[in-house]
């Protein structure tokens, strides 16, 4: 039987217990999802999962994205993206630094993801390499009401083009990523409620505003985003299914001992549709 339990004292971040996602059960599903949309990111416990499983799990929800990185893509399975400081002849099989920074997935998208499943296959043994995810739907009630006048109507212009630590997009990866601009502020279409959508290093700036009046505000909101009472800090077991929605969080992956330690993840992308 399914069981829901809040992580957080303001309802972010849950803890489902009792599925099996290698069923596919429509009343499982739909217990899922529903707890994926009250609670932003929900942590599904002690799958065992083939890449098949998760791919047809994942799909349930809309189409998958495929990652234009596609040498870090699951062989034989595309709609896999591989988080993973695993080597093989010499070079990542994956993304060995993924998301270092707070962002949302793949917001420099014309129709960023919806959501993002994360699933634990190693973990490091000492505990670290945790996901911090911070609640924008939070940080943005709590905005003063001059300030989210402010925001109303402003849009952001979103863009992959840095270097990770390893490797780079090649110039045809860069070609087909011209970058998109959102509004500041988003209406979740299923829920309704408003959310701060904001990309860390993949928001390059504010649309159509002065370069040192962008870089102010953009300071000032992600000053007020990383505050505590907004963020939930999540570590790592074995077999944890962790499924956020980009729609209303932002993450954060923590370093760890990469030479120690084994952290090796498969990641599915739901596709969403252009923010509003």
């Amino acid at each position: 039987m399914i069981q829901v339990n809040p992580l957080s004292d303001t309802n972010f971040f849950a803890e489902v217990t009792g599925a099996d996602l290698k069923r596919d059960d429509d009343e499982q599903f739909a217990a899922i999802k529903a707890a994926h949309l009250k609670h932003g990111v929900i942590v599904i416990r002690g799958q065992s999962m083939t890449p098949d499983d998760q791919i047809r799990f994942s799909r349930r929800f809309g189409p998958l994205a495929i990652h234009v990185l596609e040498d870090q893509l699951l062989e034989g399975h595309p709609e896999i993206l591989l988080v993973s400081n695993k080597t093989e002849d010499g070079r990542y099989v994956g993304l060995p630094d993924a998301g270092r920074f707070w962002h949302t997935d793949q917001s420099y998208e014309e129709k960023p993801a919806l959501g993002s499943l994360l699933f634990a296959i190693e973990v490091p043994a000492d505990g670290s390499g945790d996901t911090w995810f911070c609640d924008m739907t939070s940080a943005y009630d709590a905005l003063t009401d001059d300030m989210k006048t402010r925001l109303d109507g402003l849009r952001g212009k979103h863009i992959y083009n840095h270097s990770h630590e390893n490797f780079s997009l090649n110039g045809e990866q860069q070609d087909r990523l011209p970058g998109y601009d959102h509004p500041l502020v988003r209406t979740h279409p299923e829920t309704g409620r408003k959310a701060l959508y904001l990309g860390g290093k993949l928001l390059k700036f504010i649309v159509g505003m002065d370069e040192t009046e962008s870089v102010m505000l953009l300071n000032d909101l992600y000053g007020h985003c990383q505050d505590d009472r907004f963020i939930y800090k999540h570590k790592w077991r074995q077999g944890d299914l962790v499924f956020w929605d980009n729609r209303c969080t932002m993450h954060y992956a923590q370093p760890y001992d990469d030479k120690r330690y084994t952290r090796h993840m498969h990641r599915t992308t739901v596709q969403g549709d252009r923010p509003a």
